[in-house]
């Protein structure tokens, strides 16, 4: 095997321009093919995290009702203790009870319909990493007149407010009254989501059910879970511990985002199959033009001695080594690809980008490419080499040997 092994890989280094053509053709396509993934998996993560983990969490319960009509009387019976009851599940990150309803800001200039999220500051901030978005402000640290309110960027423009700005939010409360009251901008917050940004505002949960005279009101319960893979069965589970609760995933609160996922995956595959066939293409023209070239060679050894599966193993090992070696430097340069271009990011502003935002989409992409990827790349590679150097092998011993040596 080592003597098969060595002729093997002499014999590819015979023809040297050719062999490193090959070489350079399958680096290449692997870094173009990783590259491809690796983009698509980064705009589908980002989305992902800026969707599920920063906007609606993993699971999500309400009342059946609120669902069509998101009211303040639309509340979860024991809903902070439906709360603390998933906290203490072993699978749960957090639980956080929220009071969640639509209402209208108002502001010196201009007003609005906004959705009303009534947080407690520190599970919130476990929850969505709200804290962590402000561009502006604090995060409900100030104690002043007035409670505080965070809004979007986008609002805040919109409304013509800043930090400091006194804005009014009317809203029913649980009977139907009309209530007002008037808050002070704290801070102004920035997500990738133009009409959550938009439509979406903060507020001490202890401070709107006092205005709704309500203290124990819980309209919603955001949920992350330790596994985010294992969300279909914990949704389940919940659905049976509170069959009077409307339990949706994040699949079913934003389908489109599942399903794009879901189609990704499997896009995936066959756009780094495809690459791949490619270039398994080329190590076949490749492979093949050297046999033809030694046919006579092949011919006199086969005439001395060596069987015709040893012929037909050394053109595998010859197209398999080839494949090896342009398979290592492929993935070892395509991450360090990755991990160059991840330094800051590709920037698409300049190449439409910035309206990509307006679909919820950042301007700055950072590849995405998992482990598991470059060794299912490798692997496959190696697959589709030995496939295409079939033909070759079984062209190299279907001569005879006299036939083979007198053949020019």
């Amino acid at each position: 095997m080592n003597t098969l092994l060595k002729i093997s890989w002499r014999n590819i280094w015979r023809n040297r321009t050719r062999s490193l053509v090959i070489i350079i053709a399958i680096i290449l396509g692997l870094m173009g093919g990783v590259f491809s993934a690796g983009m698509r998996l980064g705009v589908e993560t980002q989305q992902f995290r800026e969707t599920v983990e920063t906007q609606i969490s993993h699971i999500q319960l309400h009342h059946p009702e609120f669902i069509a009509n998101p009211e303040a009387r639309f509340r979860l019976d024991n809903g902070f203790a439906m709360a603390q009851e998933i906290m203490a599940l072993s699978w749960t990150k957090v639980a956080s009870p929220r009071t969640v309803f639509d209402g209208m800001v108002t502001s010196a200039n201009m007003n609005a319909g906004v959705r009303i999220k009534g947080i407690d500051p520190e599970l919130e901030a476990r929850t969505t990493g709200l804290h962590e978005l402000i561009e502006e402000g604090t995060y409900f640290e100030d104690n002043g007149r007035l409670p505080s309110v965070i809004i979007g960027q986008r609002l805040a423009r919109e409304l013509r407010a800043e930090t400091g700005s006194r804005i009014v939010l009317t809203f029913q409360d649980k009977k139907g009254d009309i209530v007002s009251a008037s808050f002070r901008v704290e801070a102004l917050y920035s997500v990738a989501s133009p009409q959550f940004e938009e439509r979406t505002v903060f507020v001490k949960s202890t401070v709107l059910n006092g205005l709704i005279e309500d203290s124990t009101n819980v309209t919603e319960i955001a949920v992350l879970i330790d596994n985010i893979d294992d969300y279909q069965a914990k949704t389940q589970m919940l659905r049976e511990m509170y069959p009077e609760a409307e339990v949706r995933s994040w699949a079913d609160l934003a389908p489109s985002l599942h399903y794009s996922i879901e189609f990704l995956h499997q896009n995936l595959a066959w756009m780094v199959g495809i690459i791949i066939l490619g270039v398994s293409f080329g190590l076949l023209n490749t492979i093949l033009m050297s046999v033809l070239e030694r046919v006579n060679e092949l011919g006199v050894l086969m005439a001395v001695g060596m069987k015709r599966l040893q012929v037909f193993l050394m053109v595998v090992t010859e197209t398999t080594l080839l494949s090896v070696v342009g398979g290592t430097l492929g993935l070892i340069l395509s991450y360090l690809m990755v991990i160059l271009l991840n330094i800051n990011g590709i920037d698409m502003s300049g190449a439409g980008g910035e309206g990509l935002a307006e679909f919820g989409y950042a301007s700055i992409i950072f590849l995405e490419v998992p482990a598991k990827l470059y060794f299912d790349v490798g692997i496959l590679l190696v697959a589709f080499a030995i496939l295409a150097s079939i033909y070759p092998a079984w062209k190299a011993v279907r001569f005879s040997p006299a036939e083979a040596v007198r053949m020019e």
